[in-house]
């Protein structure tokens, strides 16, 4: 092993190379990887907000989130009247035009919450509270979209805006992650989002609801849509429904795709090339030690401690990167990579994914190691 080092270490250009392949390898796979489980994660942002519910009723043809189907008022009793129910309320999502004072107009998704259990509502508080919905007209708005609707404005309440032909005033502010249309969000009772939206048939787009503590979620989920004939699904499926269905008709898993696959063809490229003339130029090295009678298979060790021990340097350098830049992008109260973050399985998968590849490629470059004639020690 000693040997091993001093033999990688002996041409500090190579081995930086090396390890600078690898680490911009590193922080192309994981940075990309984590950002679009991000996106994905944005998708189902209305779903982790009214986290008080196990269980989203809606009609039988709607496949995710942002395409509800509207649905009447009696759906709310009937799911509340079907056994292991603990409570259910109305829920209704939508998009208006805002106006502001001075004429700007910017397209919004009103979220109206139950006036009562303010059910669906933000957890995440700036400025005021829930019980500013209480307000006459008040409304709810996050950060990002208050700089989007008053730039050059320090945040603030108290402004009165048009939304939909109907006054509403800024009564708090909330501070959520990006969503996935990326519209500005606000918040009110969805009385008050019926008129903003002009809706008159059919006001509820889901029913939301809650089993009892005795009762399995799943179960319950499925009695509602036995009982009911509408499509009943527990939280967790119905993320795994908009996600999948994301994944299958928006085409950014091919476009993410494509970014982490570059990282892996330039790891493997950079990594496989560089090893290659490395072993090209250490032949005599070699040579001496298969001279001394050091088998192939050392020889194999050597250069298996020389790929893991560049790797998990290339690796620490590139993950350590991409980690900075999210700590510095996420706490962001604005902008498209606010509240993106690096998830568990992608730190640790695209470590095992690096050491693997570095180990490929360098096994790809030892034939000519493997095949060298000692006797080339004792030639001119």
């Amino acid at each position: 092993n000693t040997v091993a080092f001093k033999i990688l270490l002996h041409d500090k250009a190579k081995y930086l190379a090396l390890i600078l392949g690898i680490a911009f390898a590193t922080l192309l796979i994981s940075q990309q990887s984590a950002i679009f489980h991000s996106v994905l994660d944005a998708s189902l942002r209305e779903i982790k907000e009214a986290n008080q519910a196990d269980i989203w009723v809606m009609k039988p043809s709607v496949e995710t989130l942002d395409q509800p189907y509207p649905l009447p008022e009696l759906a709310v009793n009937r799911v509340q009247s079907v056994e292991g129910v603990a409570w259910a309320v109305p829920y209704y999502q939508s998009t208006a035009q805002l106006r502001t004072e001075n004429g700007g107009m910017k397209l919004v998704q009103v979220i109206g919450v139950d006036d009562l259990s303010l059910i669906g509502a933000p957890e995440s508080m700036l400025v005021g509270d829930l019980s500013s919905l209480d307000q006459p007209d008040g409304v709810i708005l996050d950060i990002s979209g208050f700089h989007k609707i008053f730039p050059d404005t320090l945040p603030s309440v108290g402004m009165v805006v048009e939304i939909g032909q109907e006054r509403a005033v800024v009564a708090g502010l909330c501070h959520i992650g990006a969503s996935w249309s990326g519209l500005p969000r606000v918040y009110t009772p969805r009385s008050r989002a019926l008129r903003m939206a002009r809706e008159t048939i059919h006001p509820i787009s889901y029913v939301l609801a809650r089993s009892l503590p005795d009762h399995s979620a799943k179960e319950v989920a499925e009695r509602i849509s036995a009982t009911t004939g509408l499509k009943a699904r527990t939280r967790e499926e119905f993320e795994a429904d908009t996600r999948n269905w994301i994944l299958k008709f928006s085409g950014i898993a091919e476009n993410f795709g494509i970014t982490i696959l570059m990282g892996v063809v330039i790891g493997v490229a950079i990594v496989g090339q560089t090893f290659y003339m490395f072993s090209l130029e250490n032949l005599k090295q070699f040579a001496t030690l298969k001279a001394i009678g050091i088998g192939n298979g050392t020889i194999l060790g050597m250069l298996a401690t020389q790929a893991i021990f560049v790797s998990l340097v290339g690796y620490c350098l590139g993950i350590g990167v991409a980690n900075v830049f999210f700590a510095v992008s996420s706490p962001q109260l604005t902008g498209g990579l606010r509240g993106m973050f690096m998830p568990p399985y992608i730190l640790i998968g695209s470590g095992i994914f690096i050491v693997i590849v570095t180990l490929f490629a360098c096994l790809i470059s030892v034939r000519k190691v493997l095949v060298v004639d000692p006797a080339i020690v004792f030639r001119g």
